[in-house]
């Protein structure tokens, strides 16, 4: 199970990641595009966990 933390720590870093290969490589290179992916990939996650968090305490009855 990957903890809320963690996920925050690797969207960080693969962001990191990106800006620097967009630097170096410039942002339409292959290596920033699929940084690029995988950050939106890690980003979609970070939002169904946190969406799925926020739907299943108000089911609870704590909306």
């Amino acid at each position: 199970m990957v903890l809320l933390h963690d996920l925050k720590r690797y969207v960080e870093d693969k962001r990191q990641l990106m800006m620097l290969s967009a630097k170096k490589n410039g942002l339409t290179s292959e290596e920033t595009v699929r940084y690029s992916q995988e950050l939106d990939e890690l980003l979609n996650l970070y939002q169904q966990y946190t969406d799925g968090t926020k739907k299943s305490a108000g089911d609870a009855g704590f909306s």
